[in-house]
């Protein structure tokens, strides 16, 4: 790995964490509009990480998708859960139903084909 995917992977992070925060404050607003939107966290991660990081790979994507399903949890937590700390929400977390499962996990697999590399993307046709 050469220092330019280096840099372009740590300010993808960096930006998938700022993401991470913008989802989780939208994430805040809808459920005060009465919509639960648990897949917005994982995809802002995933959008502003392939925003700032040019050099798409693997690597990037799977760093990318554990970011997303990170920041899905740490919402999940924050927004809608009970639990004082994190560690008891993840224990509980099984009891919740799989709404919650789904839209976190499609977060995280939005996150994680948003960052994939260009060549396994579907080809343009001629225009």
């Amino acid at each position: 790995m050469n220092n330019f995917q280096l840099k372009g992977l740590v300010t993808g992070v960096l930006a998938g964490c700022v993401g991470g925060v913008i989802g989780g404050i939208l994430c805040k607003i809808l459920l005060s509009y009465g919509f639960y939107s648990g897949v917005m966290p994982g995809a802002a991660v995933g959008l502003a990480f392939s925003s700032v990081c040019r050099v798409g790979g693997w690597l990037h994507a799977g760093v990318s998708g554990v970011t997303g399903l990170m920041a899905g949890l740490l919402v999940q937590w924050l927004v809608y859960s009970n639990s004082p700390t994190f560690f008891e929400f993840l224990f509980d977390f099984p009891t919740y139903g799989p709404i919650a499962w789904i839209s976190i996990g499609g977060g995280a697999l939005i996150a994680f084909f948003l960052v994939r590399p260009r060549e396994t993307r579907l080809p343009v046709g001629d225009r």
